[in-house]
């Protein structure tokens, strides 16, 4: 049981970002029967059930099982960590399919007890070069479909938007990742839990050179970059039918909500890691009703709307570390914004849970309602950019965003 200040949390790890219509019903009815908190949709393209009662708790955990929700092995929910595309198998300019070797992973991670040792946190991710794609989130190991797609980059503590440090064929490319974990658990000490910790005592290319694994690691290869706003509004599969995708506002539902998709859905779901949803599999005459109903049950997809462009943490509500209510604040900024501003991400501290690399604007509490504003940069000397202001009002950081 994870606590949070709002109450416990349950964490619903979904198969590849996957949810039938079935699964979504059972978890709006969950929320109402047990009276929890917020619907929310992760960044991993996961969904949470905040603010239970520790007295409930069970009752929830056995009721998410009953849907179908639970891992195949208890003990292996934690490891259930692989991220593909949210139109892995159906994007049209996809280089390869990557359902099946996620599929197989994932059926390795929970059936090897090995692999339980993982952290949580240690996350996989297989790319198939789709252009509805998050390539920016860093994790542990991952895997890009190459051009021609006989082959993969891969890479490791980065994201595959990065300089890969070598290939590897498809065919070989499962015993790779396997390769991959035994060497990262066997070198692993006391207290290291990711690649990126493994590499502040073992520089990656002596953890490459000891990997008892052969590769090509003469990569000059860059991934493309994904298409913007792909995650919403309408889009053409591989097969001639259409996806439509959609943002609740701050990634969050009411179970209301999350039964209104039930009943546009063509039978499943697809959850994205911006925190958003997609329906596959309509016919393009269907589109602009679907995305009527969407936008009438409080759903954005509209690129060019503001609250397309916010991120935000649980806040104050919910988390102890949180020194502002940025569930409050967004919702307000989200009023004043204009409809050409950059993405941002209001975080209520400085461990940045709704965005795991930086947005072009940051606006980090420093109180309640108030923030320091950043701008994106590399080079800057924060971990957010640049500070553009410190110590502003939400009123104070909208003149500034929309200047």
């Amino acid at each position: 049981m994870v606590m949070s200040k709002d109450g416990a949390i349950a964490r619903i790890k979904l198969r590849l970002g996957m949810l039938s219509a079935a699964q979504a019903q059972a978890i709006a009815d969950i929320a109402e029967r047990f009276e929890t908190g917020a619907i929310e949709l992760s960044i991993r393209s996961n969904i949470q059930l905040r603010g239970i009662h520790p007295d409930v708790w069970p009752n929830v955990i056995s009721a998410l099982y009953e849907a179908g929700l639970g891992a195949e092995n208890a003990a292996a929910d934690d490891v259930r960590n692989v991220m593909v595309s949210p139109t892995a198998g159906i994007d049209p300019n996809q280089i390869s399919d990557v359902t099946g070797l996620a599929a197989k992973l994932l059926s390795v991670l929970q059936d090897n007890e090995t692999y339980h040792a993982l952290s949580p946190k240690f996350s996989l991710q297989i790319d198939g070069g789709e252009d509805c794609a998050m390539v920016s989130h860093p994790g542990d190991i991952w895997l890009s479909a190459i051009e021609g797609g006989k082959a993969y980059a891969f890479g490791l503590a980065s994201s595959p938007d990065k300089q890969a440090l070598g290939t590897i064929s498809n065919e070989h490319a499962l015993p790779f990742i396997e390769a991959l974990l035994q060497h990262f658990l066997g070198a692993s000490q006391k207290g290291i839990a990711r690649m990126k910790h493994l590499f502040e005592v073992m520089p990656v290319a002596e953890f490459l050179q000891t990997l008892p694994f052969a590769f090509d690691a003469s990569a000059s290869w860059q991934r493309k970059a994904p298409i913007a706003h792909a995650h919403l509004g309408l889009h053409r599969q591989l097969d001639g039918n259409f996806y439509v995708g959609a943002m609740p506002l701050l990634g969050r539902l009411t179970p209301q909500q999350l039964r209104g998709l039930t009943k546009l859905a063509n039978e499943e779901l697809h959850l994205t890691p911006w925190q958003g949803i997609l329906i596959p599999h309509i016919a393009e005459a269907e589109g602009k009703s679907i995305i009527n109903q969407l936008d009438a049950l409080g759903f954005c997809t509209d690129p060019t709307s503001p609250a397309a462009r916010l991120r935000a943490c649980s806040g104050s509500k919910g988390c102890a570390s949180a020194l502002a209510d940025t569930q409050a604040d967004s919702e307000k900024l989200a009023r004043k914004l204009r409809s050409d501003t950059a993405q941002i991400h209001i975080t209520g501290c400085a461990k940045s849970c709704a965005a795991l690399s930086p947005l072009p604007h940051t606006l980090l509490a420093r109180s309640p309602m108030h923030y320091d504003l950043f701008l994106q940069d590399k080079a800057g000397p924060a971990r957010f950019g640049r500070l553009l202001a410190s110590n502003i009002t939400i009123d104070e950081a909208a003149k500034l965003l929309n200047k």
